[in-house]
């Protein structure tokens, strides 16, 4: 019995070449008073100017040329937060205005967007939602496990001496590898005890126990967004699929199902972010469903009707996933793996029939083994022309000079709504947390 190795070694150089097409590294844009002042830390523009006044040391920003007004960096941004938290938790108790409030004992959640059928808006909704969740204090962790994604770039990832793409082997397959290595150690140990010869371990899977790929935080890069940080995707990905699959028919008694969460665990990122986001690939292969089998939160860009089919094939492939499963657990008197979301989210996209999407997309889950959505978040994600334009790879990194106020306000009012739906999911689910963790200590 052998370990699948991919022969495509073609495949695989070629994967490993620099990529022609691969948007540029973002340049952070800086930001105005006005923006601060209307969307970030919401106070009236005179305050700030006065605050800024009497405290020296803090970022005086630069004066641009639009009536005078200040503009700053993002670090500049975060800066002035952390001042307003400190300041108005001394003197009056609600610092948590201006930083978000993790109860102890909640955990980063894991939220995997999915959307099987392609141009679903997964990588868009995305960035929007991680970056608007950085600009309001969230330390965000995004995985990019799209062997086709453009995330890390597109956040302007910083590579240190290597620049983008990045190397050709920095994605989170490793971590899904290293749990097929440490499972095939221990088949090795009990065949070597039998007398039996050892299954082989494919280069893949060695690399994964043996270097730094090891951990996941070796695999973090910053982003341009403070307090935003990201696995980028890789070449490494497009054999994914194949690789898992091969891992998967040659250890029958292991399984990828939690493996992504269990490596999050074990490098303590659950504790080190308070959200996990991670994009996924088209279609439902091995990679996809291992990813999604680790995720807490299922979240699902809804266009129209076309998210009732995907839902409803995942829901067939998850089943299908189990049965499996679940036959070589019993006959290894093991407990099968399952899905643990705590919630599937849909995320209405554009201002589509939102009504109808939520009645399909109930029907969908009802019938198959899913649990059903619960609701679509409460504000849908405006389409902005000019991310489809290619003028900027979410509205966040658009200077609102290029569009005018006027249409950059609304904009910018509906993708911070669409985030705050979000955060109010983060919240019950650090409230579950919470309340788990005071549970425990009663019993203890």
């Amino acid at each position: 019995m052998e370990l699948f190795t991919p022969p495509l070694t073609s495949l695989a150089a070629f994967a490993a070449s620099p990529q022609g097409n691969a948007p540029a590294a973002a340049v952070p844009r800086d930001v105005s008073i006005w923006e601060i002042t209307t969307w970030i830390l919401p106070m009236a523009p005179e305050h700030l100017r006065r605050v800024l006044g009497k405290n020296p040391d803090l970022p005086q920003g630069r004066t641009g040329a639009e009536g005078g007004t200040r503009w700053f960096s993002w670090s500049d941004v975060a800066a002035l937060r952390q001042h307003f938290a400190v300041v108005s938790a001394r003197s009056a108790g609600w610092g948590k205005a201006y930083v978000p409030r993790r109860p102890t004992g909640a955990r980063a959640p894991l939220i995997a967007l999915t959307g099987p059928q392609g141009q679903s808006g997964r990588s868009t909704a995305l960035l929007h939602l991680a970056c608007a969740a950085a600009l309001a204090g969230y330390r965000v962790l995004v995985l990019d496990a799209d062997p086709a994604g453009q995330l890390a770039p597109q956040l302007g990832a910083q590579w240190g001496a290597t620049q983008p793409p990045a190397p050709p082997a920095t994605s989170l397959l490793p971590l899904i590898a290293r749990s097929c290595g440490v499972h095939l150690r221990g088949v090795n140990a009990s065949r070597l005890d039998r007398g039996e010869a050892p299954v082989p371990m494919d280069e893949v899977i060695a690399a994964a126990l043996d270097g730094a790929a090891t951990d996941a935080t070796a695999l973090i890069r910053p982003t341009a967004w403070p307090g935003l940080d990201v696995i980028a995707a890789s070449p490494d990905l497009l054999l994914a699929d194949m690789q898992i699959a091969g891992w998967c028919r040659s250890l029958r008694s292991w399984h990828p199902a939690r493996a992504l969460a269990a490596a999050l665990d074990r490098a303590g990122l659950r504790s080190r972010y308070d959200l996990i986001l991670c994009d996924t690939g088209r279609g439902l292969g091995p990679l996809v469903l291992a990813v999604l089998s680790s995720a807490d939160v299922l979240l699902v860009p809804c266009r129209g009707g076309q998210v009732a089919d995907g839902l409803a094939g995942l829901a067939r492939a998850m089943a299908l996933q189990e049965a499996e499963a679940t036959m070589t657990a019993r006959a290894l008197g093991q407990v099968p793996p399952r899905a643990g979301w705590r919630r599937i989210v849909g995320l209405q996209i554009g201002p589509a029939q939102a009504t109808a999407t939520q009645a399909t997309v109930t029907q969908a889950t009802a019938t198959q083994s899913l649990p059903p959505l619960p609701a679509l978040l409460p504000a849908p994600l405006p389409i902005v022309p000019q991310i489809t334009a290619g003028q900027a790879a979410h509205l966040y990194a658009l200077d609102y000079r290029a569009v005018g106020r006027l249409a950059y306000g609304p904009l910018r009012d509906g993708c911070d709504a669409a985030w705050r739906g979000l955060a109010g999911v983060l919240t019950g689910l650090w409230a579950e947390d919470a309340a788990a963790v005071s549970e425990s200590d009663r019993a203890g």
